[in-house]
């Protein structure tokens, strides 16, 4: 499940507990915010912010898919925000559950990988 409203996120999260409970053995999760600086060629510059336009949903479903099918978990709960971000700002959210620790950690770092290209 995608979502750019946070609190559909959190209550996504609590039902899936409820859906899968038994079935998964860990939640593995991220949470990513702007920062006040970007790292470009090993320097740090300044941020002013980020614009996230509306089409990331597309991507995003196509890379949940992809972790969901190469890394066998269970689920993924996914929240990003659009639109300009300012510095502090929350950017995504990612709830993946899993039956191991070690599957659901590389679905995780894959859909960062991956939704990182589109930021």
């Amino acid at each position: 499940m995608i979502t750019n409203y946070f609190e559909e996120f959190n209550n996504m999260v609590e039902e899936y507990i409820e859906k899968y409970k038994g079935k998964f053995g860990c939640i593995v999760s991220f949470n990513g915010f702007v920062r006040e600086y970007d790292v470009i060629d090993g320097k740090k510059i300044p941020s002013k912010g980020m614009k996230i336009d509306n089409n990331i949903f597309e991507k995003l479903e196509v890379i949940v898919n992809e972790a969901k099918n190469k890394f066998d978990v269970i689920d993924i709960v996914l929240y990003h925000n659009t639109g300009f971000l300012n510095i502090g700002d929350r950017v995504m959210s990612i709830a993946v559950f899993a039956r191991h620790r070690d599957e659901g950690f590389k679905a995780l770092e894959y859909i960062i990988k991956e939704a990182k290209k589109y930021h």
